[in-house]
């Protein structure tokens, strides 16, 4: 029986500054078939200071859905890389990970339909060696993609866990079909900020993962619903690596029901690295949205 891979996204504490908020509970988005766990951030740790800021950019809402006689063209896959699982409990086990970038080459959002969604492994000859139904998207909301979009996928690559014979394989073949996705409501006038990735243990926050503050500050003009954030990795040689942190954050009230983001108002928490699988030193692609309220 394969064992699925556990990644953990821990959202500290979300912290929400504007007139009229109130005190504010943290959530974290959850990747398919995987839940974010709250946990509280210690008071006597000081936060890491800023390292990299996305500036905010162009306001897009409400893009438009393709004419009756336009063709929605398929995800292309843009580059992938193949790691070993860390701290496997059986080091015999030689099952893998890839972690790949994809590219919605449509000028307008779309939907994935997670549940017929397939990666295929196919060798030389173009023959498929082995699929696998359940790969992990790193997409808006868990579903969506923007229009010329670069969006993230991992998948295990399981042969030995599932008892399939190893085979060599070239190429991967991934299998997603989408709709038109009308109607989205969101900016990209969001302007954020992630802090120097520090050691959780170091920091007595518990665990020995690595962690980054994320500060997020609404500049749309607009109250939001959520802010969405995600931060790829890349090694010294520019190599992609994978998703590092990936969340979606909210403000609620003392019921806890949620509450609208208003214009100016800031946010963020720590956020749990997902790359515990390679050394050295990585370079982070921060992108950030939010969905407006409506």
């Amino acid at each position: 029986m394969r064992t699925p891979r556990i990644l953990v996204v821990v959202l500290f504490i979300l912290v929400l500054s504007a007139a009229g908020c109130s005190a504010p509970q943290s959530t974290a988005s959850e990747a398919r078939g995987e839940t974010s766990t709250p946990a509280a951030l210690a008071t006597d740790t000081q936060a890491p200071s800023p390292s990299a800021t996305l500036e905010p950019t162009p306001t897009a809402t409400l893009e438009p859905s393709p004419t009756a006689t336009q063709t929605i063209r398929q995800l292309e896959i843009e580059e992938w890389n193949v790691y070993p699982y860390a701290n496997l409990a059986d080091p015999q086990n030689t099952d893998t990970r890839v972690e790949i970038l994809v590219r919605n080459p449509n000028d307008f959002p779309v939907r994935v339909n997670l549940d017929e969604v397939e990666l295929k492994l196919l060798n030389a000859a173009g023959e498929i060696v082995y699929t696998n139904p359940n790969p992990t998207f790193y997409i808006w909301e868990g579903s969506w993609i923007m229009g010329e979009e670069t969006a993230a996928i991992t998948a295990c690559l399981c042969f030995e866990t599932d008892g399939v014979a190893k085979q060599e394989w070239e190429s991967l073949e991934l299998v997603a079909p989408l709709e038109a996705a009308p109607g989205i409501a969101y900016t990209t006038d969001v302007n954020v900020t992630v802090g120097q990735v520090f050691s959780l243990e170091k920091a007595h926050l518990g665990g020995d993962q690595l962690g980054a503050e994320i500060k997020l500050v609404n500049t749309s003009g607009q109250a939001l619903k959520s802010f969405e954030v995600r931060v790829i990795a890349r090694d010294a040689n520019g190599k992609y690596v994978g998703v590092a942190f990936y969340g979606s954050f909210v403000d609620s009230d003392s019921s806890g029901n949620n509450v609208k983001i208003e214009p100016g108002a800031s946010g963020g928490g720590i956020l749990v690295s997902m790359i515990d699988y390679v050394d050295g030193p990585l370079d982070y692609e921060v992108t950030a949205i939010g969905i407006l309220a409506q």
